[in-house]
């Protein structure tokens, strides 16, 4: 004889809500913002400007006809963590401009990776991103220093601060969940997000901790809320 028996289909926000009523799991948000504050260039503030720059317009101007002038923003960040810088060159005609994190013309502050040059130096028109580890002795700021004659202009300035280097060691954006937290629901600027290869972000735990991927790379502005639960 044959016997066929069927179960239906997990509700794992219905579980979860049940285990939580029980005093079964904690649940905490976790926010994963733009640490730079006025990274839009929307006004005229938040930013130390040195000769040569202004802020208009909406993006952060330069007309440096020689020397090494910087336009920085002091930050709070952790020692041993491993940020992600993202801005654009939207106008150019002339030099570039090399970011540093913390220290200006320290060789340890200088970013690496991504799709900015070996250089350091962003010398064309285009959107940038690279990695830093902040490191102990090292100045908490944002610093973009204009590389010889530096004309034009930068935007969009976003430095994670959660963000970690992907699990595979690929230069993709993702948030690293605290050890030990699990992933719920993820929103981005209030909105609740969809999992799925297909959709907004996807989860993946490499053994050891919980990584929620965006299927887009966070703007400047967005702000996202990760609702983690722990058993």
């Amino acid at each position: 004889m044959t016997v066929r028996t069927s179960k239906p289909a997990v509700n794992l926000r219905d579980e979860l809500a049940s285990l939580r009523n029980q005093g079964g799991y904690q649940e905490q948000q976790f926010w994963y913002e733009n640490a730079v504050t006025n990274g839009a260039f929307d006004a005229d503030t938040d930013w130390v400007k040195s000769t040569g720059w202004t802020i208009s317009g909406g993006t952060a101007n330069a007309n440096i006809a020689s020397g090494f002038n910087d336009i920085d923003q002091a930050l709070t960040l952790s020692v041993g963590t491993t940020y992600r810088l993202d801005f654009s060159v939207t106008a150019l005609t002339s030099g570039g401009v090399t970011p540093f994190l913390g220290n200006s013309g320290s060789a340890s502050a200088n970013f690496k990776g991504g799709n900015l040059p070996s250089s350091g130096t962003a010398s064309a028109v285009g959107d940038y991103y690279t990695y830093c580890t902040f490191a102990s002795g090292q100045t908490a700021q944002i610093l973009f220093r204009a590389a010889g004659s530096f004309i034009g202009s930068i935007d969009n300035v976003s430095i994670g601060t959660q963000y970690s280097v992907s699990w595979d060691g690929s230069n993709e954006q993702v948030y690293k969940m605290p050890k030990g937290w699990k992933p719920k629901d993820v929103y981005e600027d209030g909105l609740l997000q969809r999992e799925g290869a297909a959709n907004d972000y996807t989860v993946v735990y490499d053994g050891f901790d919980y990584f929620v991927k965006p299927a887009v790379a966070p703007s400047a502005t967005t702000q996202t809320c990760v609702i983690g639960v722990k058993a």
